[in-house]
């Protein structure tokens, strides 16, 4: 089973902040190195919250880093981990984006993970003055599938040989080795090549979850991991044949994508404790907040994650039987409340997933897509 869990802030609950012990800027490095030694395959940073009036509520937690920093200065504090970044397309460059990734990527020696966000806000639309009105949604999801296009081919620019560093002959590098790509596009014109060298995994792992039917498609043409909301057995099982379904008639082995369901345990050493404790936090929504997620919820927005209340014995059980019957490879933990809930997720949960044998007791291999199963990219260009 692949076990992954996202960070952010005081937690997913939207009155989460108001139960947590942490301060009003909490940290992050003590919750990476707990996932590490419960021998997690990634933590995945950012973004929580994705509607606009949640934040203008003023009843939840709006403090969110931005996560690629946060991610770069992670990596020192871990060592085989995964350490996967959100970065919002909508007002960003793929030279850019490749080019952190291949750093970070190198710099962690391979642990790295892009969080591909297509989502379109209003809100963050109005923040970037230099980007006209947002497009239709067609436009916007070939834009992002020409922009993870463009990433992969920066990606590949250079060679895995091409630095060799020979100082017997002089020769430092191999210029023939490094290449343009040249791509004209709709959307982006980029000659190339990166002014980095190929990531450690030749591609850092690229994750999604736009459940959306766009978002399903340019999964299916791209990803290697879908985070999926699933509230059902069988809503899951049938979620993920559809996408191994596309996987293939995109012309990719479906082999090669982790689908991984969200979950937000409520966790408590007996069923009714965590009910009481369940209750406790929802009590915790101001009114204003309440509006807020009613108006969400009845404009369609997109479920975020499965909700589990009861122990953690009863949790792992049914994380076991949902991937048994094929419901899914794995699940990413969207904890209620930071960092209190790790004690549980983390000292309890994982524990007896590894005690079931589904959980690695330690690290085998050393990169992101090793921890994953998947296999490195070959590079088109060393053809």
């Amino acid at each position: 089973m692949h076990l992954t869990l996202s960070l952010t802030g005081h937690g997913f609950h939207p009155a989460g902040w108001r139960q947590s012990s942490a301060p009003a800027l909490p940290g992050y490095r003590a919750p990476l190195q707990r996932a590490e030694a419960a021998g997690l395959d990634a933590v995945l940073l950012g973004p929580a919250l994705g509607s606009p009036a949640l934040l203008l509520s003023g009843g939840t937690d709006a403090v969110q880093l931005d996560p690629m920093p946060l991610l770069g200065s992670l990596v020192p504090h871990s060592q085989r981990i995964g350490l996967g970044a959100a970065v919002f397309m909508s007002h960003t460059e793929p030279f850019h984006t490749a080019r952190a990734f291949a750093v970070l990527d190198n710099l962690s020696a391979g642990r790295t993970a892009w969080c591909v966000d297509t989502l379109q806000l209003d809100q963050a639309q109005a923040d970037f003055a230099h980007r006209p009105s947002p497009p239709t949604a067609a436009t916007r999801y070939a834009r992002a599938l020409e922009y993870i296009q463009v990433v992969k081919q920066l990606w590949d620019s250079w060679q895995d040989d091409t630095i060799i560093a020979d100082k017997a002959s002089g020769i430092f590098a191999h210029g023939t080795r490094v290449h343009r790509i040249d791509h004209v596009g709709e959307h982006f014109t980029v000659r190339g090549p990166l002014t980095a060298l190929r990531p450690r995994q030749g591609r850092p792992v690229i994750v999604q979850w736009d459940m959306s039917a766009e978002g399903l498609a340019l999964a299916a043409a791209t990803a290697d991991v879908f985070l999926a909301t699933c509230l059902t057995l069988d809503e899951a099982q049938a979620f993920s044949a559809g996408l191994r379904a596309a996987t293939a008639a995109a012309g990719r082995d479906p082999a090669a994508l982790r689908t991984l369901l969200n979950v937000t345990p409520i966790l408590a050493a007996s069923t009714a404790a965590a009910e009481d404790r369940a209750a406790l936090l929802d009590a915790a929504i101001t009114p204003a907040l309440a509006t807020a997620l009613r108006d969400e919820a009845g404009a369609g927005a997109s479920r975020s994650a499965l909700r589990f209340t009861g122990t953690a014995t009863a949790l792992a059980e049914l994380m076991t039987a949902w991937v048994a019957a094929g419901a899914c490879d794995g699940w990413n933990l969207r904890p209620a409340v930071l960092p209190d809930d790790l004690d549980a997720l983390l000292g309890e949960l994982a524990p007896a997933l590894q005690r079931a044998g589904q959980l690695r007791q330690d690290y085998v291999g050393a990169t992101l897509r090793e921890h994953l199963g998947l296999a490195r990219p070959v590079n088109p260009n060393a053809a």
